[in-house]
């Protein structure tokens, strides 16, 4: 059966571009199907007008002609939301592809986004060339540059024809035998958290489960919400958290303000760390704050260039309990199995008392964020305040919620198969409070 296919765009203005792309799609063994987002006039030629879009929101062209463009273009959008999910939920989308320009982009990609993951999905915008994140969001979209903005040209039609092969091949790609498929758990990672990472993960691949590792940039805590809310995750090593810190102290690879929520609502086993939490995420060293710059003398702040594109910075102690705070009064909304695990020695390559290579960290010195507790020097002060700031916020009377004090390192063997250990329990139905209170290096609060 040859794959259905939408086509999209805003047909008023780019209607010869949106007939020659669907004209490539049959060619290359699709279906195509001529979906209008006009915000302008409706042409009157597609498969599904500007009028049947609108319907389902009880709107007509008229009502879109009188306003202005943000407003047409929302109204736009939420009529084709609508009516394309119902086209698949009835199969009879494969694949979508959307060509335009930073308007049609917006429409497109917000369509998109509201489809299930595994529909392939392809922009066509000028617009690739920029920040694409507000576009892609936790999506699998695909996004290619066009060239040039507009008509048809020797140019222009190889480029639309490529678009068509690879939306139509995308859309035949062999079925995958899902019969077999394990249950899928969710991991986050960072690069000071890899050794941690990858050693749970292959635990819980030995024990059956199939791992989803997301790299912890921000757009990978958004995707991990949202495969958690979309009923792909069952369990959750939340190792690597540091997104939260971005999202309140400014920097760059923030997750937005829901990171650490899904698991909660959904009801999901969830092992949480404070994995990378010791930093603060920047472009180039140029691009830190000034008011951050100002503070590099005081204990913890300090620099750390990973690359000449990537700089970090460490948080203050204080910093610490703010975020304990934060992640506490999200985690006391869990109505699963919730244990945080704080490795006291550090929570990461760069936050280490004594140079070790196997734990990230080569040296010569202690690693560039250590701060150490003058109360018990081999313990970070940064996890003091964390621990304060849970042991202030965190509902430990709720018989699903525990907090583990571990005298391990972030990356030490033994801290990541604690997580993993207690995560493989809460699958299985064995999980109880103070289960790991045998082990030497752990204290349940």
């Amino acid at each position: 059966m040859k794959a259905k296919i939408l086509v999209a765009g805003i047909l008023d203005t780019k209607g010869e571009e949106i007939k020659y792309l669907a004209q490539q799609v049959a060619a290359a063994g699709g279906v195509p199907t001529i979906l209008e987002l006009s915000v302008g006039k409706e042409v009157g030629w597609a498969d599904i007008g500007l009028s049947e879009i609108l319907s389902g929101i009880e709107k007509k062209p008229e009502d879109v002609y009188k306003v202005d463009r943000y407003q047409a273009s929302t109204w736009v959008t939420e009529g084709a939301i609508k009516y394309v999910n119902r086209l698949v939920n009835q199969g009879e989308v494969d694949g979508i592809i959307v060509c335009g320009g930073s308007m049609g982009a917006s429409i497109g990609t917000a369509i998109m986004q509201s489809m299930p993951i595994g529909i392939p999905k392809l922009m066509v915008t000028t617009m690739t060339s920029g920040d694409v994140r507000p576009y892609v969001g936790t999506k699998d979209i695909c996004m290619m540059y066009p060239i040039a903005e507009a008509g048809i040209n020797t140019l222009t039609k190889r480029i639309l024809t490529n678009a068509a092969g690879a939306i139509v091949g995308m859309a035949n790609s062999p079925k995958i035998d899902t019969q077999n498929d394990k249950p899928m758990i969710g991991c986050m990672m960072f690069g000071v958290t890899t050794p941690c990472v990858l050693r749970a993960s292959k635990f819980m691949e030995e024990q059956g489960y199939e791992v989803m590792v997301n790299h912890a940039i921000g757009s990978g805590g958004m995707s991990m919400e949202q495969l958690i809310d979309d009923g792909f995750i069952k369990g959750i090593l939340d190792i690597t958290t540091h997104e939260i810190a971005d999202e309140m102290l400014g920097g760059v690879l923030s997750a937005g303000p829901n990171r650490l929520t899904a698991a909660s609502r959904k009801g999901i086993p969830q092992v949480i760390a404070p994995g990378g939490l010791d930093l603060i995420n920047f472009g180039p060293k140029n691009t830190i704050p000034e008011h951050y710059m100002n503070q590099i003398h005081l204990p913890g702040r300090s620099i750390y260039e990973h690359n000449p594109n990537v700089t970090c910075i460490g948080i203050l102690p204080e910093e610490a309990y703010r975020i304990a705070e934060n992640m506490a009064k999200k985690l006391n909304e869990a109505t699963g199995p919730a244990v945080i695990c704080v490795p006291m020695r550090g929570w990461g390559a760069c936050d280490l008392k004594i140079p070790d290579k196997n734990l990230g960290w080569a040296g010569p010195s202690a690693g560039p964020t250590w701060i150490a507790d003058p109360d018990k020097p081999e313990w970070s002060l940064r996890s003091k305040r964390f621990i304060d700031g849970l042991k202030d916020y965190l509902n430990l009377d709720k018989p699903n919620i525990e907090l583990l004090i571990v005298d391990k390192h972030m990356n030490e063997p033994e801290f990541s198969d604690l997580m993993s250990g207690i995560l493989s329990d809460m699958l299985n139905g064995k999980w109880e409070k103070n289960s790991r209170s045998d082990l030497a290096y752990v204290q349940s609060v």
